[in-house]
């Protein structure tokens, strides 16, 4: 699937960006995030918040370990603050992942049915969260829902990605990073990746 939606990526950026059709062309298809249960989806944005993902990947393990496998808002809702903190979350982690499942409900409906309304929709209430920001639903949407058009103003990772490869100014405000990721709708989460991975390749 995602060579064609690399290909239709390309033929659009020939187009509206030739500096990005030239690094999305040298980098080649890459794979496409595959979306999972909503409620897992946020509980794990939550715990990769400002972490690695190495950190946050055995953070999420373990939490799935103290929920006997599944992250459901029933069992998270079970758990004590001592056995939340001892995964590795910090307080205002735990009280968030909290916050999450009493707003998803026992059964995590709630929050699977928000999600099939438009992205503005969802947002607004997930922003009433405490410990939910506009970089944390930009990450929800993007890996935990699959949505292919997202981009995430405040990640400094594309920001520093857009100035090395797209000629972008390092003092730059935000909105004028938002204006350029706009040439690439409705792909703008494949650019991101494509972003995210050139600096991979860039110097330490």
């Amino acid at each position: 699937m995602y060579e064609r939606v690399h290909a239709a990526f390309l033929a659009l950026l020939v187009q509206v960006d030739p500096d990005m059709h030239q690094l999305v062309h040298c980098q080649g298809p890459l794979p496409l995030p595959a979306p999972c249960p909503p409620f897992e989806a946020l509980v794990r944005t939550v715990v990769g918040q400002q972490l690695s993902v190495k950190a946050a990947s055995t953070i999420s393990a373990r939490l799935t370990s103290v929920c006997d496998g599944q992250l459901e808002p029933s069992r998270i809702q079970a758990l004590s603050m001592e056995t939340l903190r001892g995964t590795g979350l910090s307080q205002s982690k735990a009280d968030c992942v909290l916050r999450v499942a009493d707003m998803a409900g026992p059964d995590g409906l709630h929050l699977e049915r928000l999600t099939q309304t438009p992205s503005s929709e969802w947002r607004t209430e997930l922003l009433q969260i405490k410990g939910l920001g506009p970089w944390s639903c930009d990450m929800f949407g993007m890996f935990g829902l699959g949505d292919l058009d997202m981009f995430s103003t405040g990640d400094l990772g594309l920001r520093n990605a857009m100035v090395a490869h797209l000629g972008m100014g390092a003092k730059e405000k935000p909105a004028a990073f938002e204006l350029r990721a706009g040439r690439w709708k409705p792909y703008r989460t494949l650019a991101s990746l494509h972003l995210w991975k050139s600096l991979d390749n860039q110097p330490k």
